[in-house]
């Protein structure tokens, strides 16, 4: 605001981190940053107890130390609390000064008739650009003419927002700062990070330790299992980016439906700037069970397309209808060795019944096998890699990659074999090689991207023979690894 910025006017830099005069505006500054780390909130009492200007200075060191820490889990934290304290002031203030701040701080533009305000539906979507849910969809609110009509409250709610998401955008130093000190915004943060190196390392610290401490709670749970829907939603929590209704409520009942305890569940959220544990708690104990007696399904791929959680499929999303389906098609390589090979030799075989007998002479003709590999393999062509009888490092293109799903009758049992393979070929030096189908997802996600951006792949493979009837034996490689770039 103009009266904020006129405090700024004979300011040096220099004399901002290192004068005694400003040892108290640097203070407020470090007390703000680390309140809102630490519990989401800004405590800074105004006049007298600290001086006006002190607390403008304080507020502009605070930006400053937030570039130089270049943590955004931090900077997320700070913007929200910083809009909640925002959003306090704004209520205080009459109709027609709310309309002036407002404008004033040039985002969006507000006009007054009577007790309503109104501003262009173009303004309104992107101050509500993060508030998806129920009424603050545009659809609901109503346009006449290209004008959204608001009551008070929820003007000041839409400006919470409008702060909020100024505040993330970082590393930034204020206009006044950048115009009044020479030196690229780099140079401010070097300057800067020296003055509060200390200080700094504490907050990234307090940042790191919610975090760590969220995971820890998870015990079990395999990220590398859990589908993109999850993953990435899980990341922006960790980056402190307040999560919309629907995705909270899916990583709750994802996370139920596997047995987490709503303990841990509940401590996840708290990497969240907006965390409250008492309203968290109860939320997730009323969804997992815990409290209403009915826990809650996870919901469909469907039902988070449409809700906008859903982040776009890969190869395996496509194959399933479910998350929870996705979390167990990946835990595929945890299965026993002897079931493993004969569900790769079942969708191979691609019978309709149970091939009992020719499944027999290829489990014998296999034998003992642990998909395990020496560290050691050559690396070879696949032509030379198809002559030996032992594993090789191969660096080759991906021909075809299609996923697909499979069943087969178990005999004299009602229930069938449910199998996500991908069936795939490997192009080495112009020629196409034949491989047993991928029933491994953790496998075949990396090599349909290789596909997919027609870029070579490092794997490990090794050659079976495998009977397809009397008449028919053909030699296969099975894919057991991928190895990484590097």
């Amino acid at each position: 605001m103009p009266t904020a910025s006129s405090i700024l006017e004979d300011v040096d830099l220099d004399s901002l981190l290192d004068d005694y005069f400003y040892a108290e505006a640097r203070a407020l500054a470090i007390n703000r940053l680390e309140t809102s780390a630490t519990r989401g909130v800004i405590e800074l009492e105004g006049p007298p107890i600290n001086d006006e200007t002190d607390i403008v200075l304080g507020y502009v060191i605070s930006r400053l130390v937030l570039a130089a820490t270049d943590n955004q889990a931090l900077i997320n934290y700070v913007a929200l609390s910083e809009a909640f304290r925002a959003e306090t002031y704004l209520s205080s203030e009459t109709d027609e000064d709310l309309v002036e701040i407002v404008n004033t701080l040039g985002v969006v533009n507000v006009k007054l008739k009577g007790n309503k305000f109104s501003m262009n539906f173009i303004d309104y979507v992107r101050a509500a650009s993060k508030l998806r849910e129920g009424n603050w969809k545009l659809s609901n609110r109503g346009v006449n003419k290209g004008i959204v009509e608001l009551d008070r409250e929820t003007l000041i709610r839409l400006m919470r927002n409008v702060i909020q998401q100024h505040l993330e955008e970082l590393p930034k130093a204020p206009f006044e700062i950048k115009e009044k000190f020479e030196g690229t915004i780099e140079d401010l943060k070097s300057q800067v990070s020296k003055t509060f190196t200390e200080r700094i390392g504490g907050l990234n610290t307090v940042v790191s330790d919610r975090q760590a401490e969220a995971m820890k709670e998870l015990g079990r749970f395999d990220l590398s299992k859990a589908p993109p829907c999850f993953n990435l939603n899980l990341m922006d929590l960790q980056a402190g980016v307040n999560l919309a209704h629907p995705s909270r409520f899916f990583i709750t009942t994802f996370l139920s439906s596997l047995n987490q305890d709503p303990e841990a569940v509940m401590r996840l959220f708290a990497t969240a700037p907006d965390f409250k544990e008492a309203f968290t708690r109860y939320q997730v104990e009323h969804i997992s069970g815990k409290t209403s007696g009915t826990q809650y399904s996870s919901p469909k791929c469907d039902t988070l397309v449409s809700s906008g959680v859903c982040p776009g499929p890969n190869a395996l999303c496509r194959q399933i209808r479910h998350p929870l389906s996705y979390y167990r098609v990946m835990a595929e390589s945890e299965k026993d060795n002897p079931v493993r090979m004969e569900r790769i030799l079942l969708a191979a075989l691609d019978r309709e019944e149970y091939p009992t007998k020719l499944l027999e002479r290829n489990l014998e003709k296999i034998g003992d096998f642990d998909f395990i590999y020496d560290d050691k393999i050559d690396k070879r062509t696949l032509s030379d890699a198809k002559k030996v009888d032992s594993a090789s490092k191969v660096s080759v293109n991906i021909n075809h990659f299609q996923g697909r799903v499979y069943s087969v009758e178990i005999p004299k049992d009602e229930r069938k074999i449910w199998i996500t393979k991908a069936t795939l070929n490997l192009t080495d030096g112009g020629t196409d090689y034949d491989c047993l189908p991928l029933t491994d997802w953790k496998i075949g996600l990396p090599i349909e991207e290789a596909q997919y951006k027609s870029k070579k792949i490092d794997l490990v493979v090794k050659p079976f023979d495998i009977i397809f009837d009397e008449n028919e034996t053909r030699r296969l490689f099975l894919v057991l690894d991928v190895l990484d770039e590097s």
